[in-house]
């Protein structure tokens, strides 16, 4: 629960920059993770753990493709 106060609070105070909202979907799929971990089938377990590594990974290259063609880190310009 406390995952989920830090990310919704993270979005919704510092969502000017692309670094922080990446952080604060990594706390909502860390929610995700703990509250689900528990309901879910060991298949399922494994689609989800891999689901979020490759989003995670993706939203990393989309940040680092966004700094280097605008220089910039932030989302609204």
């Amino acid at each position: 629960m406390i995952f989920l106060f830090i990310s919704m609070f993270m979005l919704f105070f510092k969502w000017q920059r692309f670094i922080f909202i990446l952080i604060s979907l990594e706390f909502l799929m860390l929610s995700l993770f703990l509250s689900l971990s528990t309901a879910l089938s060991e298949m399922m377990f494994f689609y989800f753990m891999c689901f979020s590594v490759i989003s995670s990974i993706l939203g990393m290259v989309v940040m680092v493709g966004n700094m280097k063609i605008y220089g910039s880190d932030q989302c609204i310009f």
